[in-house]
């Protein structure tokens, strides 16, 4: 069983490294599907990394930190692209808008920025060198000092641990600013757990399920409280821009504000009817699921 689970974490670092090199010649075109795609190998690299780098050869601090600017720039590319395509959605709407060919033009300049971003990246020559530095750290292994089935949930489930505290800070502040902060901190870190543990969930066994399925309707529901607060402040900026129709934004505001609030509503339901268990709970060393009632261990 340890070495199935060297040997799934192996592939699967390489396999991401992989995935990016791939996308960089379609990034350098501003392809928006090839921006998305290298953003979740980085992520899932890095949660790879993140959870289980004690057992993993360590990678130079400038390795790192190209790795970092890297994931960083494509999310700024990524995120400034869905903004986009969210108000463009609202720009559908069967309204009356005053000002729709200005807002229009603000939406297009969220696009050529996104693309503009995305060339840049792809022609930095730190781009390349944080791909060549972390290309050849997996193809060597982690070695036959771990991880073992039992460390690796161990691992996880200190993952689990951090997410389980920042849920809790973010339930001690109801509203605001603060409240928004923490809820994205803990997107990504239930993110670090659901890639992580994809990671090696081919060899620990069926007991992946049972944390991967709330994991994944978690981060779903934390996305659209983000993609809600995140839209919802850009539309902040706009006032300033006297070329907008007050009501425009106004109406803006009210329509982003509803889908901040049932985000909040299916954020509690989820939390409350479809837990993310505890791995060391659901994950055993001979990939048995325990017997253990999930509803015990949010």
């Amino acid at each position: 069983m340890a070495s199935e689970v060297r040997e799934s974490l192996d592939a699967y670092l390489a396999f991401q490294i992989a995935e990016v090199q791939r996308s960089m010649p379609l990034i350098s075109a501003a392809d928006q599907e090839a921006v998305h795609s290298a953003r979740l190998a980085l992520r899932r690299l890095r949660s790879g990394i993140s959870c289980f780098g004690i057992f993993l050869p360590p990678a130079p601090p400038e390795a790192r930190h190209g790795i970092r600017w890297l994931a960083t720039s494509l999310g700024e590319a990524r995120d400034l692209f869905v903004l986009a395509q969210r108000v463009k959605l609202w720009l559908d709407a069967p309204v009356p808008w005053r000002s729709a060919e200005v807002l229009r033009t603000a939406v297009e300049g969220l696009v050529e920025r996104s693309n503009s971003i995305a060339r840049h990246v792809a022609g930095d020559l730190r781009a390349s060198r944080a791909i060549t530095d972390f290309a050849g750290l997996p193809s060597h292994g982690t070695g036959p000092n771990g991880p073992t089935d039992g460390q690796a949930i161990a691992c996880l489930h200190r993952q689990w641990e951090v997410m389980q505290q920042r849920i809790a800070e973010a339930e001690k502040s109801r509203s605001g600013s603060a409240r928004n902060e923490l809820l994205h901190d803990a997107r990504k870190d239930v993110k670090r757990l659901r890639y992580a543990l994809e990671a090696v969930a081919g060899a620990l066994g069926p007991g992946s399920l049972l944390i991967l399925q709330p994991a994944v309707a978690l981060q779903r529901v934390l996305g659209e409280h983000h993609d809600a607060v995140a839209s919802l402040a850009w539309m902040d900026t706009l006032a300033v821009d006297r070329g907008i129709d007050a009501s425009d934004l106004d109406q803006l505001r009210h329509m982003e504000a509803r889908r901040l609030e049932e985000a909040e509503r299916e954020y509690s339901r989820t939390l409350l009817e479809t837990p993310v268990p505890a791995p060391g709970a659901v994950l055993s060393s001979d990939g048995a699921i325990p017997a253990v009632r999930l509803q015990d261990q949010s």
